[in-house]
């Protein structure tokens, strides 16, 4: 499993992030995790500072380990022709997972194991599409979100991508989002948010993460209360530790 599988799977159930004792006993509990993009090591090393999760490397597939050792967490590489030679030399480098793009992706990248993977939806949204998407074993489907599309029929397009793709969104925030764009989207079944900027800009981010309240459910049902929506549970919500196959 990688350990952006496994941060899903621990948000809000302890304080998130990796790296060190200082940072991790000043980070609050957060029901949304924060990623960063990060084009080389020293604004990896930055973003890690400012307390965000995990680290996207937009840089070269080459840059990978330095990235990786500058953020001192979870960090993926976005490969946009990914193959099994690429993604096993983005695994042994120190990749935790990556970022690919199934129209563009030989097949063989999908057999390279202890790895995580995120798949990038592009504006089709069909239902057989969705379904198709669910077959793949995913640690996320990264979408495109507007902080200011918060009306409820935005909602609800997201938590339909969520229920056919079978897993948690990422969603890439096309400005800095607020507490309660955040909350809007964790509630639409997003896992995490992936953003961009200085280190003040991140910081700002991952406050506004640690103020998103936890998920309120009414009583009895799977139904978050805040939208209306039924939330069927996901696999990645119900795994055990040792299903990591």
């Amino acid at each position: 499993m990688s350990k952006f599988r496994q941060l899903i799977r621990d948000t809000g159930k302890a304080p998130a992030g990796f790296g060190f004792a200082a940072l991790s006993k000043a980070t609050k509990t957060r029901h949304i995790l924060v990623l960063a993009e990060a084009a080389d090591a020293a604004a990896a090393k930055a973003a890690a500072e400012a307390g965000v999760d995990a680290i996207v490397s937009t840089g070269t597939a080459g840059d990978i380990g330095a990235v990786a050792a500058a953020a001192g967490r979870p960090t993926a590489v976005w490969l946009e022709d990914a193959d099994r030679e690429s993604v096993q030399a983005a695994r042994d480098a120190g990749a935790d997972f990556f970022v690919f793009d199934d129209g563009r992706a030989h097949a063989s990248s999908m057999a390279v194991e202890e790895i995580g993977r995120v798949l990038v939806l592009g504006a089709d949204h069909d239902e057989q599409r969705l379904r198709s998407i669910a077959a793949i074993d995913l640690d996320a489907v990264l979408v495109t979100g507007d902080p200011n599309a918060l009306m409820v029929r935005d909602l609800l397009a997201l938590r339909r991508v969520a229920g056919y793709v079978g897993a948690p969104l990422l969603v890439a925030s096309e400005q800095t989002p607020s507490t309660a764009a955040l909350e809007a989207w964790r509630d639409a079944g997003a896992a995490a948010v992936l953003v961009r900027g200085d280190a003040t800009a991140l910081r700002a981010v991952v406050e506004s993460a640690e103020a998103v309240p936890a998920p309120r459910r009414r009583r009895n049902e799977g139904v978050t209360a805040s939208l209306g929506l039924r939330v069927a549970p996901s696999e990645h919500e119900h795994d055990h530790d040792d299903d990591d196959l």
